[in-house]
C-alpha cells in the first residue's frame, strides 16, 4: 500500500506461474492495458488483544508491546504485572 505496488492473492497455487507471467512479468506499456486488481482500502488502526476490535487510542504493554483497549494491572500476553504508575518493576520513578 505504501509503495503503490500491485498485490494479488493467488486463489490456487497450481496457477502461480500463469499469474506471474500475466501480471508481474509484463512491461510497463502492456501493463497499462491489462485489467489490474483494484486497490483495497487499508485500515491502519490496531486491534486490541483482549477483544480483537479496532481502536483509535489504547494502552501498550512496555514489555511485549501488546495493545489493549482498557488499562489493566497485568498483561495477558507476557504476564507482566504493572503497578499504579505503569512500571513493571514496582519502583516509583519520576517522569522527566
Amino acid at each position: 500500500d505504501l509503495t503503490s505496488g500491485i498485490y494479488l492473492r493467488v486463489p490456487d497455487p497450481n496457477g502461480l506461474l500463469q499469474y506471474l507471467l500475466w501480471l508481474y512479468l509484463t512491461d510497463k506499456e502492456l501493463r497499462k492495458m491489462l485489467a489490474l486488481p483494484t486497490k483495497m482500502a487499508v485500515d491502519y488502526r490496531p486491534a486490541c488483544f483482549c477483544h480483537h476490535k479496532l481502536i483509535d487510542t489504547g494502552y501498550v504493554c512496555s514489555v511485549c508491546l501488546s495493545i489493549y483497549c482498557d488499562n489493566t494491572s497485568a498483561c495477558s500476553t507476557c504476564r507482566s504485572a504493572f503497578d499504579a504508575n505503569g512500571s513493571t518493576d514496582g519502583s516509583k520513578r519520576p517522569l522527566r
